[in-house]
């Protein structure tokens, strides 16, 4: 790591400088968290780069938080985070809600990214992508502005540099960003243009070797770690867990273990739509949260996927042992 940075580098900002005591101005440190692997934390401060052993001692914490640390870089507390995704990530100021405009365009999806969101205490930008496939990306732009007056909706071209240049307010020094958004939507081609040196030849820098956070030539700073990656939306609304309990229990009759739904011979699923026995929107927004945020068309399952499984296979049961009494 640059040992020459600063905090304001990190994404220190006044909120938390309110928190500090006199002793932590005059003898300790400040650091940021920026991994949590086999039960070590990866800290990043001005005096460079340090590990901390977990223990029971240490609360639980997450990449994005702040600490304050003695000088043997021991630690001593806690600081109270701007904002927290719960067991994921902490202290983003800004996240992009990234949704493309063709078929795969689902305000449902956007609405609940938007929950997850403000429940975080962050604030959203919703970035439509993509709007070349498709021929009503003015209709489609006016539903999401609808969903809320100060909502900020932009539409971008994900690989045009100057396309993106509206997202600079957000992308200022010190400022911390993360990004969530479906399977397809742009994510990754979105930060790779954004990753590009800069014309002062600015390039982006790890802040870890986990790469959990990333300066960018910006000076923003991206929090892109798994968990973030890996956000399903079940996790966090149990009500979809007992709305798709039977979709679920009905894959089990599909006549292939590694049936994705999409047409396969023998697919219940697909049985069921045909036969009016489930809606076709239900079953697509069931796909939706199943399907895990990868760089490739390869869909497998997450821990927070086996999770989702596991919750509503409980759910299943629960309601059959209802009925049986």
């Amino acid at each position: 790591m640059d040992s020459t940075l600063t905090l304001l580098d990190l994404g220190w900002q006044a909120y938390f400088q309110q928190q500090l005591s006199l002793d932590d101005l005059e003898s300790n440190r400040i650091a940021r968290i920026c991994s949590h692997q086999n039960s070590r934390y990866e800290l990043a401060s001005e005096f460079g780069l340090v590990t901390l052993e977990d223990h029971a001692d240490i609360p639980s914490m997450v990449v994005g938080d702040w600490i304050i640390t003695d000088a043997e870089n021991n630690f001593l507390r806690l600081l109270e985070p701007s904002s927290v995704f719960e067991g994921i990530a902490s202290n983003i100021d800004t996240v992009f809600l990234i949704c493309a405009m063709n078929q795969d365009f689902n305000l449902t999806l956007i609405k609940r990214y938007l929950e997850l969101t403000h429940e975080a205490q962050a604030d959203a930008v919703v970035i439509l992508t993509k709007a070349d496939t498709c021929d009503d990306a003015a209709e489609k732009r006016a539903q999401v502005e609808k969903l809320d007056p100060l909502l900020i909706v932009e539409t971008v071209n994900a690989l045009d540099a100057d396309s993106l240049r509206c997202l600079s307010p957000f992308l200022k020094k010190g400022k911390t960003i993360a990004l969530l958004g479906a399977v397809g939507s742009g994510k990754s081609a979105l930060i790779n243009t954004l990753m590009q040196t800069t014309s002062d030849g600015k390039a982006q820098r790890n802040i870890s070797q986990s790469g959990s956070l990333k300066i960018m030539p910006s000076g923003a700073i991206l929090l892109d770690t798994e968990g973030m990656r890996e956000l399903q939306l079940a996790e966090f609304d149990s009500t979809a867990i007992a709305n798709f309990a039977d979709i679920i229990a009905l894959e089990k009759e599909c006549r292939f273990s590694d049936c994705r739904h999409q047409g396969e011979p023998g697919c219940a699923i697909k049985s069921a739509v045909k036969a009016n026995r489930l809606d076709e929107q239900r079953v697509a927004d069931f796909m939706l949260l199943r399907n895990e945020d990868t760089d490739d068309d390869q869909i497998t399952k997450s821990k927070p996927q086996e999770k989702f499984y596991r919750s509503a296979q409980s759910d299943v049961r629960a309601r059959k042992h209802s009925s049986a009494e």
